[in-house]
């Protein structure tokens, strides 16, 4: 009976059915039986009352949301419950964030330049559990990828003990789990309040004894390795503490009884703990031995930080080796795949190869060598154990020429400085391999691999790879799901970039009635007008404005027509938002609000202004339109989401609809929004340098 798990453990999906029979305790089976009768009951009674016809998750129940596959509203944004306005919610990619409703990649900052082909992978691959507790989404590590994956929930410890023997939380195995309550997923009916996370091991840093795995009948003798406390080492007076272990027959190697009956290290410091491998050694550090068939209780070696050289800062990471030693790879740390790639340990300096393809060196290898490492301002370190070739990182190799758009890199399998480039994502970073510099990107070409200049879609729009008033070609102005028209190829740049046309772009006018009829090019009429008789670029319904191009120098200035983009801030996967893609590069997305006062600072004088064609208008101060003196503009007020039920509208005169924004949100009525060009810039030369218009 002792190789099966207690009642009330929770078991795997694998083992459900034909799970061995529970050892058990009057009093757990009767909460378990009580927990289910309960859960009945509730289920009962709640499909009892639920109606027979209820209203289906969607725009209309749950605009400020997104649905689950249970057709319920989940208006908690999450990495694992992603959208809004009704849509069915999505998990982000890993790395990822849910930013207004919107799965978002955060920006990448590339390291010493763009030559150097070192790219910021952001935070570090997890190497326990509790890594993944800053997602607050119940996540935990998965110790092969090295990445954070969906956990499963819990309420008590009793519930993360499997009976799977290939389950990380199995029941007879070290370290167990426990119930995390920082956090818990998304678990529906059952309400979780925590997460199943691997309890932490002896010496890693903890905060309280249930990141240990306190519970003496969960984690105690005689099945299991002993219970855990989270205590301050004798002397340490940092305030750090750590888990010891409860005492089982003898301590652990390295490690006596504290006084306590838990086993504390003999060094009296985590950092200097007794171990045979480096499975025995905390996150972050390696055994100096490799003696896995050592007996219990010997000693053979101690836990050390586990040393990588960087190659970008030509030293050691922190917090390195001791004086006179060098950081030695081992030779299974050559993986290219491995998250591990290019550490080892403290030793001190190698003489020749041989040192470090010793045959009875547990790290050694063929794939080693002797040698030192270039070091900031010239010369060489001492020598150590590094791979057997002409590089270990991109920086090792060659600066390629400016003008080629190949950066080079090195092959981590072989060693060597190549000269084209890779697909996909490196296996160690998560990240795309950078090996092209921008704008290419590597792409496949019969049987190798090239660096192709990407189209300014590919780029991420007008805004990231045109010029000061330019559109990209294929780009998706009016949000219909397909690209707009374009201009001949001729009148194309390399990338896929256009001037704006003109008209309706870089034309005088008077009034805004001047820009209504004005002549498009022939590649935005007929198949390419828009459907809605819009003569803007993007085919925003609202009408084209006549704005002042500000002053020419000291002189009175023109007014230029300023064609209309959409009133909708929706931020894509990159950010931008659907108002900005339908303006050119470098012109700023304006919304202007009705205007009923000649002159002064505010749009309206009173509700009466604002009632037009509506019993709801408002005229009030408007917090988004602050004066030099601190006072705001009176403007028209609406409430997002309304439309032009709350804003003057007037048949044949005025037009407004309500500012997008957080529906139920005050916010103010808008006339148009148009695109318009920086000040003075209509007066600059067109072309490169200025991109002006030439007025």
């Amino acid at each position: 009976m002792s190789g099966a798990p207690k009642t009330g453990y929770r078991l795997s999906s694998a083992t459900v059915q034909g799970a061995p029979a529970g050892r058990h305790k009057g009093q757990d089976m009767i909460r378990q039986e009580l927990r289910w009768v309960l859960l009945g009951a509730v289920l009962g009674l709640t499909v009892a009352l639920v109606p027979s016809c209820t209203k289906k998750c969607g725009p209309d129940t749950c605009a400020g949301g997104c649905c689950n596959a249970k057709s319920e509203c989940v208006t908690a944004a999450s990495v694992t419950a992603c959208g809004t306005n009704g849509a069915t919610c999505s998990t982000c990619n890993d790395g990822d964030e849910c930013t207004a409703g919107v799965c978002t990649t955060p920006v990448v900052v590339v390291d010493g330049g763009e030559d150097a082909g070192v790219v910021d992978a952001g935070p570090p691959p997890c190497a326990k559990d509790d890594d993944c507790r800053y997602l607050h989404a119940g996540y935990v590590c998965d110790l092969t990828s090295a990445k954070c994956i969906p956990g499963n929930g819990c309420t008590v410890d009793s519930e993360c003990q499997s009976a799977d023997p290939n389950d990380p939380c199995y029941y007879l195995g070290n370290p167990q789990c426990r119930c995390d309550h920082n956090d818990a997923p998304d678990s529906g009916i059952f309400n979780y309040s925590g997460t199943c996370r691997r309890r932490l091991g002896p010496c890693e840093e903890c905060t309280d004894d249930t990141q240990c795995g306190s519970d003496p009948i969960i984690f105690g003798p005689p099945e299991h390795v002993g219970a855990g406390v989270c205590k301050a080492l004798p002397g340490d007076t940092t305030g750090t503490k750590y888990c010891l272990y409860q005492l089982v027959g003898q301590c652990p190697c390295g490690t006596v009884d504290d006084g306590t009956s838990h086993c504390r290290p003999q060094s009296n410091s985590c950092s200097q703990v007794g171990c045979n491998t480096d499975t025995q050694c905390p996150s972050g550090a390696v055994c100096t031995v490799n003696n896995p068939d050592a007996g219990a209780g010997s000693c053979g070696g101690l836990c050390v930080p586990r040393c990588r050289w960087d190659f970008g800062t030509k030293a050691l990471v922190a917090p390195g080796c001791p004086p006179t030693y060098t950081c030695w790879v081992d030779s299974h740390n050559l993986d290219p795949t491995s998250p591990y790639y290019g550490s080892g340990r403290c030793k001190p300096p190698c003489d020749t190869n041989a040192d470090c393809q010793y045959p009875a060196d547990p790290f050694g290898g063929p794939n080693l060598k002797c040698a030192g490492e270039q070091l900031t301002g010239g010369g060489t370190s001492a020598r150590r154990c590094r791979a057997n070739g002409d590089c270990m990182d991109n920086a090792e190799c060659p600066e390629r020429p400016n003008d080629q758009p190949y950066l080079g890199y090195c092959d981590r399998g072989s060693f060597a400085c190549m000269a084209d480039c890779r697909l996909g994502a490196d296996p160690v970073t998560g990240m795309p391999y950078k090996d092209c510099r921008s704008p290419y990107a590597c792409a496949a070409d019969g049987g190798a691999h090239i660096c192709r200049l990407q189209t300014c879609v590919e780029q991420g729009g007008a805004s990231i790879a045109c010029v000061r008033g330019q559109y990209c070609c294929g780009e998706d102005k009016n949000n219909d799901g397909m690209a707009d028209p374009c201009p001949a190829a001729s009148a194309l740049g390399p990338e896929g970039c256009y001037d704006a046309p003109r008209p309706p772009f870089c034309t005088e006018c008077m009034n805004s009635d001047d820009c209504k009829n004005v002549q498009l090019p022939s590649y935005l009429t007929g198949a390419g007008a828009c459907a809605n008789g819009s003569k803007s670029p993007s085919c925003s319904p609202l009408p084209m404005l006549c704005v002042y191009a500000g002053d020419r120098g000291m002189a009175q200035g023109i007014n230029v027509c300023a064609p209309s983009t959409w009133n909708d801030n929706t931020q894509d996967a990159i950010g931008r938002t659907r108002s900005s893609r339908g303006c050119p590069a470098g012109y700023q997305v304006t919304f202007f609000r009705p205007q009923f006062t000649q002159g002064g600072d505010d749009y309206c004088t009173s509700d009466a202004d604002c009632d037009q064609g509506t019993d709801a208008g408002r005229c009030a101060p408007d917090p988004t339109a602050r004066l030099q003196d601190g006072g705001y503009r009176k403007a028209c007020l609406c409430t997002a989401g309304t439309g032009t039920s709350q804003c003057p509208n007037v048949d044949g005169g005025i037009y407004s609809e309500c500012h997008t924004g957080v529906a139920g949100q005050p916010t103010f009525c808008v006339q148009s929004v148009a695109c318009v060009p920086p000040a003075g810039n209509v007066y600059q030369p067109s072309g490169s340098p200025q991109y002006g218009c030439g007025l």
